[in-house]
């Protein structure tokens, strides 16, 4: 049986598992569902209620981004990630997690969710289910209020968001201002990937745009905040890590 990755396509933590196994090498079927369509695959896979999970070939089942990652380390063929000699690493990871992963989250469907346009599209292109996106088309309003209830995504979440991700992104800029290639010196590192993964629904990266709705369906707002948040050096700084290694 081979290895699965049960995600939600546009969810930027399912992007930073997609991208460890693949940088590792590790040969994987994703599993792509829509918000609130995950429960039961997840249930039925042993692996809780989030995603993204990971259900290896012997049927291991790997939940969380970042123990994914770790399993990537652990068996790919690529330099880990994060290596015992840089717990610095780590540290920024657990940061970026916590911090810049929900904000990011939280403000990019503040500004997605209530153009119509937009969620249709975010959802006939995303690689799931047909009857997924037939459910989601008919199921808009419901859908797009329990988003908003479970993730607190308002007026006043929104700015809070925002003003985490202006901090995250000083304190990234910050670590770069010495010239250093990336935020732990000369390797790059899970501190890098999960920064530029992270920070991919409000950069919206080449290879991580696919996922998103064309600009025509973007609303005005989010558009000018993608282009002020690429102008900086911690968005540049993503977008190089894109670039170069995704």
């Amino acid at each position: 049986m081979a290895a699965r990755l049960i995600t939600i396509p546009f969810s930027h933590y399912c992007e930073k598992a997609r991208w460890a196994l693949a940088r590792a090498g590790l040969e994987f079927v994703e599993e792509g569902h829509l918000p609130l369509f995950t429960y039961l695959p997840l249930a039925r896979a042993g692996a809780g209620r989030t995603v993204p999970a990971f259900i290896t070939a012997g049927g291991r089942v790997i939940a969380d981004s970042t123990e994914i990652l770790r399993h990537a380390d652990a068996h790919g063929q690529a330099p880990a990630l994060a290596p015992p000699e840089l717990p610095e690493a780590a540290t920024l990871e657990d940061e970026f997690d916590r911090r810049l992963g929900p904000a990011t989250r939280r403000l990019g469907y503040f500004h997605l969710l209530p153009s119509v346009e937009g969620f249709r599209e975010l959802i006939a292109t995303a690689d799931v289910p047909a009857w997924q996106r037939r459910a989601g088309r008919t199921a808009r309003p419901l859908v797009v209020a329990l988003l908003r209830r479970g993730l607190r995504i308002d007026a006043e979440g929104a700015a809070r968001s925002r003003g985490v991700i202006d901090g995250v992104f000083a304190d990234v800029a910050a670590r770069l201002a010495d010239g250093r290639r990336y935020l732990c010196g000369d390797r790059f590192t899970t501190a890098d990937l999960t920064f530029a993964a992270l920070a991919a629904p409000v950069l919206a990266p080449s290879a991580y745009a696919r996922y998103l709705p064309s600009a025509r369906h973007l609303p005005p707002g989010f558009v000018a905040l993608v282009d002020e948040l690429r102008a900086t050096p911690a968005g540049a700084f993503a977008l190089r890590i894109y670039a170069d290694h995704r």
